[in-house]
């Protein structure tokens, strides 16, 4: 009589294998709990890069120019910033801070700190619909001015922050290469955009009276035509310094590069090439305004301005894991995938009869 050989369990690899290969009920529990979880939409806190922006308008009067478009019907300046900035700011990551300010003059003004653009979207979208020329309080418009005056207030209280000036670039009035505003600070310290609005062809300044009515175009004999401080203009401030006071050779790429244009002053255009120029020596970076998502994109692409944990919510993630889990499932069973499908699809019913058999 022969004996009967012993049962041999499993083995250590084949216990390790059943343990990283559950079944297909474990697998589709996993899915439906993952599914639940999506739908609930439950936030965690993640380390993540996030940045952080002022957005400063140029309010001045050659923001009225209509040479910008609108779904295709003709719009100033103005209205397009107003369209572009309110899309961006809906399209950046939730965790992102974006705070306003408009420039005049030679002055920025701080509307809004930086304050986190998901939580605060109405209260930033409300301000920036608000922003127009008709707000002017000043008729000159000092670019490189307001733009140092910008970085002044971030080198102080804020250098996370990255400067981001919409303009044409339209100084009034023009500056000449040997009176150019001095900058005074450390290029780079502050980071930063500068963003171009306009076409490049010169189009009219429309004229706008005290109760935001147009009342013709600027003409050329009421717009200054020539940098005033060569005759002895003084400065916008007592401590200010000019570039180049007291020099002898001036660049000629760079007078070139100013754009000016005298004569034609009383007509303005995207001064684009001044502006690259402003922009590479402050070690900004350059583009045009386009629209709202192409524009939030290439900020966020930049450098960031810092890590924070950051409220992230975790649908898709859940949503892609209970897929795999899905499809994990389907893998482990020996059924082609239609009948797989339908066989799942049929669960309740089946376990309705059998239900019903049971008390029957």
């Amino acid at each position: 009589m022969s004996a009967v050989p012993p049962e041999v369990g499993p083995s250590r690899l084949q216990r390790v294998r059943q343990w990283l290969m559950p079944t297909r009920r474990a697998m589709l529990n996993t899915a439906a709990i993952l599914l639940l979880l999506a739908a609930i939409g439950p936030e965690v806190p993640l380390l993540r890069p996030v940045h952080s922006f002022l957005f400063v308008v140029d309010i001045s009067m050659s923001m009225h120019t209509r040479d910008m478009h609108i779904d295709g019907e003709p719009a100033s300046r103005a209205e397009a910033i107003r369209r572009s900035l309110t899309d961006a700011l809906r399209e950046l990551p939730c965790g992102t801070r974006a705070g306003l300010g408009i420039f005049a003059g030679y002055q920025t003004m701080v509307l809004y700190q930086p304050v986190e653009v998901c939580g605060h979207y109405n209260e930033l979208a409300s301000s920036v619909a608000k922003i127009s020329p008709k707000s002017i309080w000043a008729s000159d418009s000092e670019i490189a001015k307001g733009i140092y005056n910008a970085m002044g207030f971030l080198e102080e209280s804020d250098r996370e922050t990255q400067l981001v000036f919409i303009t044409d670039g339209h100084e009034a009035p023009p500056i000449s290469a040997r009176y150019r505003p001095q900058f005074r600070g450390t290029a780079g310290a502050v980071k930063g955009w500068l963003v171009g609005v306009g076409e490049s062809v010169p189009s009219p300044i429309p004229k706008i009276d005290d109760r935001g009515k147009q009342v013709g175009v600027w003409r050329e004999a009421e717009v200054q035509q020539a940098d005033p401080y060569a005759s002895g203009r003084s400065t916008s401030s007592g401590s200010e310094k000019m570039v180049d006071v007291g020099a002898g050779k001036i660049s000629a790429d760079v007078a070139a590069r100013l754009q000016t244009s005298p004569g034609r002053e009383h007509l303005s255009q995207l001064r684009e090439t001044y502006l690259k120029l402003l922009a590479e020596e402050l070690e900004f970076d350059y583009t045009r305004l386009g629209g709202g998502t192409v524009f939030a994109a290439k900020l966020v692409s930049g450098q960031a301005s810092a890590w924070r944990w950051v409220p992230t919510q975790t649908s898709q993630g859940l949503g892609a894991l209970a897929v795999l889990c899905l499809l994990f499932a389907y893998w482990r069973s020996n059924m082609n995938p239609v009948s797989w499908t339908l066989y799942w699809l049929s669960w309740p019913l089946r376990r309705w009869q059998s239900s019903r058999q049971a008390r029957g």
